[in-house]
């Protein structure tokens, strides 16, 4: 029994955190009523309290995926080279940023939703409590517009310590170089979408597609750990 409990600690915890991390992110993604809806509009479709719930499962999906994106750049740094572990080093300060980020912009709507379903008298009318509410979601949908900016800049920084800039060796190197590309999709994202935010739609379920993929193939022995040599 002993055993068992010692063997079930001595698991690398990162791929299970990226397989299982994004797919709650996702999922909560795909089911939050705002896409591209601005101002009133977005503030009517968060009046409803049952948001909540969906609300914890993100910040838990968003909470495993960038511990996991953390432990991976800890684990690249086992062995890495002065060069590596400065990218590393930076890809971990962007990694905290964009978990700030998403979790001062999901916070935002949250605050929106407390506001709207409020049912005592810390406002005197309705439209003073829909006057917070907008101001609320605003500040809020700023902080969304910096987060890929900062996200990418993590992927790029970790691919580079990975990869380098050379063509990739192996499935490996393969994968994780796949994180450069996805990563400045990702930080150009504010300049190449529009209002509607069709781009955003796609960009962000790619980038867990990748982290899904990542952490699949390192359970399954199909790449290599990071630092497990």
């Amino acid at each position: 029994m002993l055993g068992t409990g010692l063997h079930v600690m001595s698991r690398n915890l990162t791929p299970i955190m990226l397989l299982a991390g994004p797919l709650m992110f996702m999922g909560a993604f795909f089911q939050w009523p705002i896409t591209n809806q601005v101002g009133m509009e977005a503030v009517n479709l968060l009046n409803d309290r049952g948001l909540l719930i969906l609300a914890v499962v993100g910040v838990l999906g968003m909470s495993l995926t960038f511990a996991g994106l953390h432990l991976l750049s800890m684990d690249m740094k086992k062995g890495a080279n002065r060069c590596s572990t400065q990218l590393l080093n930076m890809a971990d300060l962007f990694i905290f940023g964009t978990f700030g980020l998403f979790l001062a912009g999901l916070g935002a709507q949250v605050a929106v939703i407390l506001t709207m379903t409020d049912t005592s008298a810390v406002f005197t009318s309705d439209l003073m409590r829909e006057s917070v509410a907008v101001t609320v979601y605003n500040a809020g949908n700023g902080i969304w517009a910096l987060t890929p900016v900062v996200w990418g800049m993590a992927m790029i920084s970790m691919g580079l310590a990975y990869v380098g800039l050379k063509m990739p060796e192996g499935m490996t190197e393969g994968a994780f170089f796949m994180l450069m590309p996805i990563g400045l999709v990702n930080t150009l994202l504010p300049l190449i979408q529009d209002g509607e935010q069709a781009e955003l739609q796609f960009v962000f379920p790619l980038t867990m597609l990748l982290y899904i993929a990542l952490g699949g193939l390192m359970l399954a022995g199909k790449i290599d750990e990071p630092g497990s040599e």
